[in-house]
Parts: C-alpha cells; structure tokens; sequence
C-alpha cells in the first residue's frame, strides 16, 4: 500500500531528508549482506568436510562392530561420551555465533588396553566419530544464525531498494509536479488580477480625461 504525503514543500523537504536516509543505508546493508553470504558459503564448506569426515569414518567400522558387540568388561559408550565440553563465541556480521574450543573423554585404564587390545585401536577412531559429529552439530548451528540473518538483511535490502526508495523517489516527484502546478496557477492569478487592476486604472484614467473635457 503506497504511503500518504502532503503536497507541500514541508513533505518534500522530509521526503528528500528520508531518501537521503535510505540511499546512505543501503550500501551498509548491502556490505553486511555480502559479508553474510560469504561467512554462508565457508560455513557450508565446513559443513560438507566434517560430514566427509564422518562417512569416511563410518565406512572402516565394519571390522569394528563385531568386536563391539563382544565387548562385556568396558563400557565403550562411557569412554566415547564426552566428559567436557567447551563452547566459545564469535561475531561474524554482527551475528553471535558458537564456536567448539574443546572435547575432552574420560581417562582410560592401561589394564583396559591390554584387557581388550582391539578397544586400542577402535576407540581413538570412536571418539574421532564423536567429536567430528559435536563439531557438525555447532557448525550447523552457525549456519542456521547466519541463514536467519541473511534472510533478515535481505529482506531490509529488497524494502529499501524496490519499495522506500522508489516510492520516496515517486513523492519527490509528485509534489515537484503539484508545486509547479501551485505556481503555475498563482503566476496566472497574479496576471490575472494585474490584467483587472490595469483595466480598472485605464478606465479610470479614461472616465478623468471625459469629465475634464
């Protein structure tokens, strides 16, 4: 729905003040959208590392699951469960986003090791699957941030430039046509009523000269 205006100079002061406003906006909203996109395509190339990573992983534990499934004298779900985990913080665009500083597992016996030497050699790569999964999941949670913002600076972007602006752009214009016009019509009242006070000293001037004579 186009906005209202007055057709005066007042508006068209405000109206040239606003769009001033808007066109020195845009280009901050523009850098940031920029800025938004390219933190986006990082974030997704990050996002298909990790879950090659992970498939990578998964494709060399057939060999691995046998043994799993033996295991009675070490709970492997403790060992590979994380037993702290550290988050961060960054900004990107104006955009707080969370960061993974550190995983770390509960310490593992050397009896467990010798008890069980397949559980030397699987576990690291277990842990490896759990820490890589933790990293994926805080890596999509920045995109989403990052996606929601974009989708915000977006939008602003697309209202500035297709709606506010054009339609400052067209009130500017309407009111310069309706105060030309305004001045136009009082130019010709002004000769108008020139005309009539000339004729009106002419006549006068005449009715003098008739009575003098």
């Amino acid at each position: 729905m186009a906005r209202k205006y007055k057709l005066n100079k007042v508006e068209l002061t405000r109206m040239r003040r606003e769009m001033k406003t808007f066109q020195q906006f845009l280009p901050v909203l523009k850098l940031k959208q920029e800025q938004l996109q390219a933190e986006q395509l990082k974030i997704r190339r990050e996002l298909q590392a990790r879950r090659a990573a992970i498939a990578k992983l998964q494709s060399g534990w057939d060999s691995v699951i046998p043994l799993l499934a033996e295991s009675t004298l070490v709970s492997v779900a403790r060992l590979t469960r994380a037993e702290n985990l550290r988050l961060g913080s960054k900004t990107v665009a104006g955009v707080t986003v969370p960061t993974l500083v550190s995983v770390s597992f509960p310490s593992v016996a050397v009896s467990v090791f010798g008890t069980q030497a397949w559980l030397s050699r699987a576990l690291p790569k277990l842990r490896q699957f759990v820490r890589l999964h933790t990293e994926l999941q805080v890596i999509e949670k920045q995109f989403d941030l990052v996606d929601q913002e974009l989708r915000r600076t977006t939008q602003k972007v697309n209202l500035f430039e297709l709606v506010l602006i054009p339609e400052a752009k067209e009130a500017i214009r309407r009111i310069k046509i309706a105060l030309g016009d305004l001045q136009v019509a009082a130019v010709a009242r002004a000769k108008i009523a020139k005309g009539k006070a000339t004729a009106r000293d002419d006549k006068s001037r005449l009715a003098s000269a008739q009575g003098a004579m």
